[in-house]
């Protein structure tokens, strides 16, 4: 198979609620394809997917000490999800280096992460895009 179908097999495994397969999918598009943006886009943002549900879960917390402990784990998982799908959005943006939703979404990664030069050349990047 091509990356191409690999990537259309991901999308409907994504629809059909098979996100593990989809994960697998992409993967093995962007294995063929190494520089497939599209692919590695779509996987950052897979992997993304639960991001707004723990902010929200975060936010909703009180401030006991059992809420303090829930909302440290969050936050480490939330970080997880973010050191996961940087590879793939980082590769996207090698690629893709003219997006400013991509630039968008790396510069709030780099800044949930404390990766301040990171950011500031996000942060860089996309204000000459839209200047």
């Amino acid at each position: 198979f091509s990356a191409n179908v690999y990537t259309n097999l991901a999308i409907s495994s994504k629809l059909q609620g098979q996100v593990t397969d989809a994960l697998l999918f992409y993967k093995k598009a962007i294995e063929l394809k190494p520089d497939y943006s599209s692919a590695q886009v779509n996987l950052g943002a897979l992997i993304l997917r639960d991001e707004m549900k723990i902010v929200d879960e975060m936010n909703s917390l009180g401030m006991s000490k059992a809420d303090s402990k829930k909302y440290d784990a969050l936050e480490t998982k939330r970080e997880g999800l973010y050191r996961e799908a940087l590879p793939y959005l980082e590769a996207a943006y090698a690629s893709r280096g003219d997006n400013p939703q991509l630039i968008r979404k790396l510069m709030e990664i780099y800044s949930q992460l404390s990766m301040d030069a990171k950011f500031s050349e996000m942060k860089s990047k996309l204000s000459e895009l839209e200047n």
